[in-house]
């Protein structure tokens, strides 16, 4: 788990396997409460949002209910899951 505070405000953010296919998820919650966010992080270490998926929203604390982006350090290690898991079920 990584946190990043930013306005006030603290970010959990979550590494994990998730069930795609070659990505790896960041999962993003903040202090306030409310939604979760997601991140799916690929192989070459590119992150997408992707709070529109079941289960996930926007950020409560920003007007445009944008998520920050995830510290380096969950980046780096959502990438070696990514990796790894392209290498287990190839395409």
């Amino acid at each position: 788990m990584y946190t990043l505070r930013k306005g006030g405000h603290s970010y959990l953010y979550q590494v994990g396997f998730g069930e795609e296919l070659a990505v790896a998820r960041v999962i993003v919650r903040c202090d306030a409460g409310g939604s979760e966010g997601l991140f799916l992080v690929k192989q070459d270490g590119s992150v997408e949002p992707a709070d529109d998926r079941p289960g996930f929203g926007v950020n409560p604390l920003r007007a445009d209910g944008v998520w920050p982006n995830p510290p380096r350090e969950a980046i780096r290690d959502a990438r070696e899951i990514a990796q790894h898991k392209a290498h287990t079920h190839p395409a």
